[in-house]
């Protein structure tokens, strides 16, 4: 690895876990790549040009403070697209190889060292490519948005699917990234706007039913209609103070939104590219964000309320 950036980005980072929670780390992490007959495990990793002249580029703009809007990235030209994707692959593949001979009982420290430095540059180049492709999932998430489904719901749900997509595309294939997500983020919302076309049609059929109850009756069912209304919005507002990848973990588990059923960990860890036990941990922590957040709200004039 000599001459490679990454290696000196990492030199001079300490860690703040012992070396068995690196190790522990490493061969937990779900590292699956798309495979290639150039890849050898003794193949030296050089700078990749393209890479470069791209992090150079995104220095530049934070710089200038032209940052921070989603879709703002600049597109990827399909020769920047294929070398990004071998390289990502390829350092996925590296790093699979060192943590396969990694001991978990006595660790090579510099060999930990060298793999969570391949794997820091493989994850930097697989954000960069979700967020150069963002503008495709906006710009399906905008065709497809109704009052009944939200624009910010469908991206949610795109952008899962992007992230999906980065993962399984082989750019040996010969076409270009955006044909193969499009068609994945179209599947994916038209599977949630027929959930939710069911869904509505379930409710509405149950709603037609013959109401025979009397006027106080009739009253308090209102009233407590408005209470589960004024409950549903606030778990909703809640949700929306959670950052995007917790909101879908939220409401994978929760069977919330577009969501029928309740997700498994397993599920949660394909669509996010992570592991099992990283999906508990996000789902954890999204857990007690949302409990610091009830804990803003006055329950007692909720329901009062509704029920004076």
């Amino acid at each position: 690895m000599a001459g490679s950036t990454i290696t000196r980005d990492h030199r001079s980072v300490v860690s703040e876990h012992s070396l068995t929670d690196r190790v522990a780390a490493l061969l937990e992490k779900e590292m699956s790549f798309i495979a290639n007959e150039s890849f050898s495990p003794r193949t030296t990793i050089k700078p990749c040009k393209e890479w470069e002249e791209l992090r150079r580029h995104a220095k530049g703009r934070n710089a200038s403070g032209r940052t921070g809007r989603i879709g703002s990235d600049d597109l990827l030209t399909p020769e920047q697209e294929v070398k990004l994707f071998l390289r990502m692959n390829f350092l996925k593949f590296r790093v699979t190889a060192i943590a396969q001979r990694l001991s978990a009982t006595a660790p090579n420290e510099e060999k930990v060292a060298r793999a969570e430095a391949i794997m820091a540059e493989a994850e930097a180049i697989r954000n960069h490519l979700i967020t150069a492709n963002m503008r495709l999932v906006m710009s399906i998430a905008k065709k497809y948005a109704t009052p009944q489904h939200p624009f910010d719901e469908l991206v949610s749900e795109g952008t899962v699917t992007l992230m999906h997509a980065v993962d399984k595309f082989d750019a040996d294939r010969g076409f270009r990234f955006s044909t193969y997500a499009y068609r994945s983020i179209v599947r994916t919302i038209y599977r949630c706007l027929m959930e939710a076309q069911k869904e509505r049609q379930r409710v509405s059929s149950s709603v037609e039913e013959p109401a025979l109850e009397e006027a106080d009756e009739t009253k308090s069912s209102v009233a407590i209609d408005q209470v589960w209304q004024d409950i549903r919005d606030l778990a909703y507002s809640m949700l929306d103070q959670l950052d995007r990848r917790e909101r879908f973990i939220i409401r994978s588990r929760y069977a919330l939104g577009s969501h029928r059923k309740a997700r498994s960990f397993q599920y949660l860890a394909n669509k996010l590219g992570i592991s099992k036990e990283r999906a508990r941990q996000l789902e954890s922590r999204a857990v007690k964000k949302l409990r610091t957040i009830a804990e803003g709200y006055d329950r007692d004039e909720l329901f009062g309320a509704a029920l004076s």
